[in-house]
């Protein structure tokens, strides 16, 4: 310990304490992963007579959109028909979902208030309902079609109370998509849902996550129902279930997809909630005191509650080498040589243990980078909710998000840009004592200490402020890379395509053919084994292999054609959305990749004719003032051009190409996309006359 000053003494003792409580939770860790799980499969065989089950869909204000999805996913999930009912719960008495329920023929449900939120609604359907079985799905969680068949027959051990699946999650979250990452980083939860739970299924200690749960209904009537009174009814309802003696089952398999956070911002809200709720449970049900648990159960309840004061110890992780490089204050009292003998086998061990219970999936350094982008605003939630007691509301996490331009978060980067400023400086003072050491003194063992720690802290700095770069999401659904032939015709014409990417919206296709041309409007296209559906041309253009790639937008679907599109690339059991595996999580990989593809130009979402690409170079008249232009790509009806002007959609502007002999081409500016050194802009030309 420091005994230099009131300071060292202060900011050693927190690092000590710190140190203790990660090496609790490394025990812990190490008991959960010290053997494999081995659950045992029991399928719908077991069964003598098949249960009746409830699916209660909450929904409270996520588009109807998304909310379709869900409700189509759970109608064909294979089970039979008479034994099962869907019932959304809608929470916000919207009109528009009392009449896309009507449309699909299933129960609309709702109560006079909103008292208790999520765990009040689920409560208020359990009274107006009867199934044997209860499942609660969130508005964005859509199951496959083999949902029961991995999961429901469990309940045929009398003493199963309720099974969980993992949420698993069919776009990229923040992390991901901010990094330009989703082909080589895991989901940030990933960890939890799917290794985590795996592990504490051994000490009957599975955590209800909110959704994918199935319930027998006896029981949440024997403990009162869905736990209220806290804003994560999810965790205290299924320790309340195993403390009255109850069995409890993980299921380890991806059935059902859902939306991760799309937002830093909304990710944040969500993580603040969940920290708010966990030390909301601790004061009301304490699991030290919660009678009928065991010893495990206690120990891992407790465990997942201590996990949310990782920001302030990750906080305290993060000044300690500052503390003494930039302000002098010793935080550690060890000689280099003493500290390497202990410290070198610790963090060598710690690094290939994390990569082998997470599979090499995940490495000490993307948790660093995880939980310093998270620190601040954890430290803040845990800290205000566990001694102020703020009365935080239930928020649900926005779904559907389209945003077109690229912002910084400057207010949840502000922590970290101060610490990025002081390990810059404190670098310089170490390199100023070396140069000129009657400047500035510094202990030569401190310092080495100290300098390895704050460069290691500073590479996850950097990359958690790549993190708050927040990326524009031009489209409100995901697009799904397929693989599958289709026919499509033009003017009882028949040409062979193959469908690249897809959703309920749209897809895109590629042939190889030079019938292709800019007057194509309107074709059927018949995918695979799928009903023929009418499409709009929405652009045309040509790729790197000389094939040309078509847009094309869906015209009204009929059921038929929507339960298709929704099986193809949702329900079926066949394909891996939600259950990919990474390992190729280099940061450095990372880092290169993120300014790599940050300056990418988006595709112009109204382009409507093949555009040839160019590298032409032109000039654009914009409020009189004359500004050179590269020209990306041009056809008779507009243009994409890089230029320094600032525009915004809806400005007019004229266009001038003198390679391309185009002179006095007046257009709209259609959208923008703003990149560090250039902005990107798509022109829709008109005539003059319209112009004036």
């Amino acid at each position: 310990m420091p005994t230099v000053s009131l300071m060292s003494l202060i900011a050693g003792g927190m690092l000590l304490f710190t140190e203790w409580m990660g090496y609790f939770q490394s025990v812990i860790t190490s008991i959960l992963f010290w053997k494999k799980n081995k659950r045992k499969k029991i399928f719908l065989s077991s069964f003598e007579t098949l249960p009746t089950v409830d699916i209660l869909i909450a929904t409270y204000n996520e588009p109807v959109d998304l909310l379709k999805r869900t409700i189509v996913a759970a109608q064909l999930i294979d089970y039979p028909d008479n034994l099962y009912e869907i019932l959304v719960c809608d929470d916000g008495r919207r009109e528009d979902v009392r009449l896309l329920c009507e449309e699909l023929n299933v129960h609309h449900i709702t109560r006079e208030d909103n008292k208790h939120a999520k765990a009040g609604n689920l409560n208020h359907a359990l009274e107006v309902s009867e199934g044997e079985i209860v499942v609660t799905m969130d508005a964005d969680m859509i199951p496959k079609e083999n949902f029961l068949k991995e999961t429901l027959g469990y309940f045929s051990d009398k003493q199963v109370a309720f099974v969980q699946a993992p949420q698993a999650f069919y776009n990229d979250d923040p992390f991901q998509f901010n990094l330009f990452a989703g082909d080589r980083v895991n989901n940030e939860q990933d960890f939890f849902m799917r290794m985590l739970e795996d592990k504490k299924d051994r000490f009957n200690a599975t955590m209800y996550i909110g959704s994918n749960a199935l319930f027998r209904r006896n029981v949440l009537e024997k403990i009162g129902g869905f736990a209220t009174g806290v804003i994560t009814e999810d965790m205290a309802t299924g320790m309340l279930i195993q403390a009255d003696g109850w069995k409890t089952v993980f299921v380890n398999k991806v059935v059902a997809v859902g939306l991760a956070p799309e937002t830093y911002k909304d990710l944040l809200k969500q993580r603040d909630r969940w920290c708010r709720g966990n030390i909301q449970v601790m004061r009301k049900w304490n699991p030290l005191k919660v009678s009928g648990l065991s010893f495990m159960q206690r120990l891992l309840y407790l465990d997942g509650i201590h996990y949310w004061f990782f920001g302030v110890y990750k906080i305290i992780y993060l000044i300690s080498p500052i503390l003494y490089l930039v302000f002098g204050i010793i935080v550690l009292n060890a000689t280099f040589s003493s500290l390497l003998l202990f410290w070198i086998p610790s963090f060598l061990s710690s690094q290939v243990f994390a990569s082998l219970i997470s599979e090499k999936k995940r490495t000490t350094m993307w948790t660093n980078v995880y939980d310093s982008a998270l620190a601040p605003s954890m430290a803040w939630a845990v800290l205000s909710e566990t001694f102020l007691r703020g009365n935080v509301k239930f928020n649900v996490t926005r779904k559907g998000i389209q945003t077109s331009e690229r912002q910084f978060l400057w207010r949840a980067s502000g922590f970290h840009i101060v610490l990025g400023i002081l390990s810059v400086i404190g670098l310089s003072r170490v390199i100023l004592a070396f140069v000129a050491p009657e400047l500035i003194s510094l202990n030569p063992d401190s310092v080495l200490i100290n300098l390895f720690w704050v460069l290691y802290n500073f590479i996850g700095i950097v990359l958690v402020l790549m993190i708050f770069f927040e990326r524009p999401r031009y489209r409100t659904a995901e697009r799904f890379s397929v693989t599958k032939n289709a026919a499509m015709t033009i003017k009882e014409e028949v040409l062979p395509v193959q469908v690249i990417d897809l959703n309920e919206y749209g897809a895109r296709l590629s042939i190889d053919s030079e019938k292709i041309n800019k007057k194509i409007d309107i074709i059927e296209l018949a995918i695979q084994e799928g009903p023929v559906i009418t499409s709009e041309v929405r652009w045309i253009d040509k790729n790197k292999d000389g094939k040309v790639e078509v847009g094309v937008r869906f015209r009204e679907l009929n059921q038929q054609q929507y339960e298709f599109i929704i099986k193809t690339i949702y329900s079926d059991t066949k394909n891996i959305l939600g259950d990919k595996n990474y390992k190729k999580a280099g940061i450095y990989s990372t880092v290169f990749g993120f300014f790599r593809q940050t300056k990418k130009v988006p595709a112009a979402k109204s382009r409507l004719l093949l555009r040839e690409r160019t590298k032409a170079r032109g000039f654009i008249m914009f409020k009189h003032l004359k500004y050179s232009a590269s020209i990306v790509d041009l056809s008779e009806e507009g243009s994409q051009i890089r230029t320094k002007a600032k525009l915004k959609v809806g400005d007019k502007v004229s266009l001038e190409v003198p390679e391309n002999n185009l002179v006095d081409y007046f257009g709209e500016v259609r959208w923008v996309k703003r990149s560090i050194n250039n902005n990107y802009a798509g022109i829709l030309f008109k005539k003059k006359n319209e112009e004036e």
